[in-house]
């Protein structure tokens, strides 16, 4: 009877086998013309690029699916899906490398309904080298209701460069050729800029974007002044072209000076903007600060009680200053680019541009000249330098209470502080220190093993920001503490980023 059941199950077994092999073969006959989605991780690509942030352009291990089977000698980078032919079906630009060629590649897969699958038509050899450096997106930038392929980043010379394209079907000859849109190249910065349009969404409207395009002189080195370039969209002429041109004016710096910032090193250049910056221009809500911090490689970006903290991808080097390509530091999708450039030795423009797939109806607010942040800029002449030392900790200890960037909860008294961060509670000691014409307060939290990083631990320069309301005085509602090391005989800036308090209104 055993040997029985042992001879039915190998039956089965070989039955089972058998069906298996004809139910794949007769799907293998069926969808044989079918094109199948090539996964890659890309994980392993090695992009040996000068900066910060070198590697592949996905830190976050996200598996990219192409709809097409891609050549052995490339390598898949990104994925951009948009309808980009205008018949309603999305199609797919994939974003390569390939085996001994320096430059990004885009290949283009439009969907054909009819096979019910995607085809490779169109392959772009873009002029970026680096990866960190480079966005690709679907946009409809000309306000014909159709997405135009944009890509932007930076060539071998540290150029900003941005291109666009439409994908048109040439019936005539049966293929698919691109339309170039806009051509554009700058030694510095280049964004979209949307314009208001009431009328476009009813699909009547005109121009959605301009182009802004900022350049230096190369003629004339010694010159800080930007030429503003911006282009339009002209349907005549069916691309953008030049519609004004105008000049800013930027203070001059000598040669001898700018040699020792622009010595042609990432790094110099970002000891140099190391620190906390201020917006010399307000517009009503408070003054914003920028803080760079290289070894960390972070950026913040500081006002009232906000903050907003991306990490340091990569950095190029151009005529003016400095190019960087940031990430969110909680959205790693929410890119920020942030162009640099020199207005003198202790003033400096930045030009921030956020994801391009977000509409931009006006210049982002970071933009603008910003200063150095040296803290006796800012008292009024009816403090002296005496009083000021002493109001930091009797100006804690009055409160009522303090609030932080991240919305944490502070309070100070008797040389001791509470910080309550929604469920978890900090605690420590402080005290003042005086060395020279700076003023330190020192904090020692009561866990320093704790897992969770103590808020405030170590030394900090203490200072107040100027008034929002009027430069020339001091907001003794708020006060800046910038993290420092402090030796017998000097002191200088450490790791961290600076923590921003502000006194919370009393209920009475």
């Amino acid at each position: 009877m055993q040997k029985r059941i042992v001879i039915v199950s190998f039956i089965i077994a070989a039955a089972a086998i058998v069906l298996l092999a004809l139910n794949r073969g007769y799907f293998q006959s069926e969808q044989q013309d079918v094109v199948r989605a090539k996964l890659v991780v890309p994980s392993s690509v090695e992009e040996k690029e000068e900066g910060k942030g070198s590697g592949s352009i996905l830190s976050s291990g996200v598996i990219l699916s192409s709809f097409i089977n891609l050549n052995p000698d490339e390598t898949l980078l990104d994925v951009i899906s948009s309808d980009f032919t205008g018949d309603g079906f999305e199609d797919q630009v994939n974003v390569v490398r390939k085996a001994g060629v320096q430059n990004l590649q885009l290949v283009v897969a439009v969907y054909n309904p009819k096979s019910e699958s995607y085809e490779r038509t169109v392959d772009i050899a873009t002029q970026v080298e680096q990866v960190k450096t480079f966005s690709c997106y679907g946009i409809d930038l000309t306000g014909r209701n159709k997405p135009a392929l944009v890509y932007q980043g930076f060539d071998s010379s540290g150029n900003s460069v941005l291109r666009a394209f439409f994908i048109n079907y040439d019936e005539k000859a049966g293929i698919y050729r691109l339309m170039m849109l806009a051509d554009l190249k700058s030694n510095g910065a280049i964004y979209l800029q949307q314009l208001d349009d009431d009328n476009y969404a009813t699909g009547t409207g005109s121009l959605p974007y301009i182009i802004m395009m900022y350049s230096s002189e190369v003629s004339k080195p010694e010159s800080s002044d930007q030429i503003q370039t911006v282009w339009s969209w002209s349907a005549a002429d069916q691309k953008y072209v030049q519609t004004k041109q105008s000049r800013i004016k930027g203070s001059s710096i000598k040669k001898g000076e700018l040699a020792k910032i622009q010595d042609g090193t990432v790094k110099t250049f970002a000891d140099y903007l190391g620190g906390l910056w201020y917006r010399t221009e307000t517009n009503g809500s408070g003054i914003r600060y920028v803080f760079f911090d290289y070894e960390s490689e972070q950026i913040i970006f500081l006002i009232g009680d906000e903050e907003e903290v991306y990490n340091w991808q990569n950095s190029t080097l151009h005529y003016r200053g400095m190019y960087i390509s940031t990430t969110n530091y909680e959205i790693e999708t929410l890119k920020r680019n942030v162009d640099v450039s020199l207005v003198d030795l202790e003033q400096i423009a930045i030009l921030v541009h956020d994801d391009v797939s977000m509409a931009i109806k006006d210049e982002n607010s970071w933009n603008g000249d910003y200063k150095k942040m040296k803290f006796s800029d800012f008292y009024s002449e009816s403090f002296s330098y005496s009083a000021l030392k002493s109001t930091y900790i009797y100006n804690l200890e009055s409160g009522p209470s303090w609030r932080t960037g991240d919305g944490n909860r502070v309070s100070f008294a008797d040389g001791f502080y509470n910080l309550t961060a929604g469920e978890k509670r900090q605690s420590g000691s402080y005290v003042a220190m005086q060395l020279g014409d700076s003023s330190f307060i020192q904090f020692k939290a009561e866990d320093e093993s704790s897992q969770d990083q103590p808020l405030l631990n170590g030394c900090y320069l203490a200072s107040y920001p100027p008034s929002a309301d009027d430069g020339s005085q001091i907001d003794e509602d708020r006060i800046i503490l910038q993290p420092y090391t402090v030796q017998l005989y000097d002191s200088y800036p450490s790791s961290g980023h600076p923590v921003i308090l502000t006194r919370e209104k009393s209920d009475s």
